[in-house]
C-alpha cells in the first residue's frame, strides 16, 4: 500500500454518533472505506475522516504545505515558533498527526498517508462495498468546495490562517442577506489545496470549524436522490455567488452545517 500525494486538506470529525454520521456521509458522498475506528472518504483532493469519540472538528494541514517537503516534526517546530503549540494525536491512515489544544487545526504528514484503499475506491466506486438499496453507489458530489470557519475577530482569524498557517488572503466582504437579517462579514483564504471562508462575528466564542460546502456536478440529481432517501433539505435556491445554485442539508447527522453547491 502506498501514499497518495494528491491529498490536500484533511477534515477530521469525531462524534459520539459516528454510526449516524457514517450513514449520512455515505448518502452524500457515496461509499467510504472503513478502517478500524475510522471511516474515510477521498473526494477530490480532500480526505474526510469520521471517528467515534468526544465531539471534535478540525482541519489538518499537510506538513509539506508549511515546510516544503518536510515531515510533521519540522512543521510542528515551525508552528511552535509561531506561537501555535501542538501535541501528538492519534494517527490517521498511518500518518502522524499533531493538533492544537484550543484551535480547530492540526498538522498531518500526508507524505506517509496510507490511502491506497481510497485510491482504489476512487478508480472503482464499488470498492467501498456494492451499491444496494441501503448503501448507495457513486455520488454526484465531486469535491469539497470550501471550508467554513467562524471567528470572533477578523485580526485573530487572519493571524491564525494567514501568518500562522501561511494561507493566502484573497477577499474580504460584507453584505446583508437578501432575506434580511444581520450583515455578514466574510474573509476568504486559500491554502492546503482548500478555500476557507471565515464568518466573523463578535458573538462567536472562539475560532471553530463551522461547516462544509460540497460541489455537486448535478445539484438537481443530488437533491432528488437525498430527498428520496428521507433527508431534510432546503429547496434549491440561487447562491450569493453569481452562477451558483445551493441547498442546505438540515439536521445533525453530518456533524457540521452542510451546503451543496452547483456551478452553472
Amino acid at each position: 500500500m502506498g501514499a497518495v500525494s494528491t491529498t490536500a486538506s484533511v477534515i477530521a470529525l469525531s462524534t459520539p454518533r459516528a454510526a449516524e454520521a457514517v450513514a449520512a456521509y455515505t448518502e452524500l458522498l457515496g461509499p467510504g472505506i472503513p478502517d478500524g475506528r475510522a471511516h474515510y472518504w477521498h473526494t477530490g483532493s480532500t480526505m474526510l475522516v469520521v471517528t467515534e469519540g468526544d465531539p471534535d472538528a478540525r482541519v489538518l494541514v499537510p506538513a509539506a504545505e508549511l515546510v516544503r517537503g518536510a515531515a510533521a516534526e519540522e512543521a510542528v517546530t515551525l508552528l511552535k515558533r509561531r506561537a501555535i503549540p501542538t501535541a501528538p494525536a492519534e494517527p490517521i491512515g498511518g500518518a502522524a498527526v499533531h493538533t492544537a489544544a484550543d484551535l480547530p487545526i492540526g498538522v498531518i504528514d500526508t507524505a506517509a498517508l496510507d490511502t491506497a484503499a481510497l485510491d482504489t475506491a476512487a478508480l472503482d466506486p464499488g470498492a467501498g462495498g456494492p451499491a444496494t438499496e441501503s448503501a448507495p453507489g457513486p455520488s454526484e458530489v465531486t469535491r469539497l468546495d470550501h471550508i467554513v470557519m467562524s471567528a470572533p475577530s477578523r485580526d485573530g482569524a487572519l493571524a491564525l490562517f494567514g501568518a500562522g498557517l501561511g494561507f493566502d488572503f484573497r477577499l474580504e466582504q460584507r453584505f446583508t442577506p437578501a432575506r434580511g437579517g444581520e450583515a455578514v462579514h466574510q474573509l476568504f483564504l486559500r491554502g492546503a489545496g482548500s478555500v476557507v471562508e471565515i464568518l466573523v462575528s463578535p458573538q462567536a466564542p472562539r475560532i471553530d470549524l463551522w461547516g462544509l460546502a460540497w460541489t455537486s456536478a448535478d445539484p438537481d440529481a443530488t437533491h432528488a436522490r437525498l430527498t428520496d432517501r428521507g433527508a431534510d433539505l432546503s429547496e434549491i435556491r440561487r447562491g450569493h455567488k453569481p452562477g451558483t445554485r445551493v441547498f442546505t442539508i438540515r439536521g445533525d447527522d453530518l456533524v457540521l452545517p452542510t451546503i451543496v453547491i452547483g456551478h452553472d
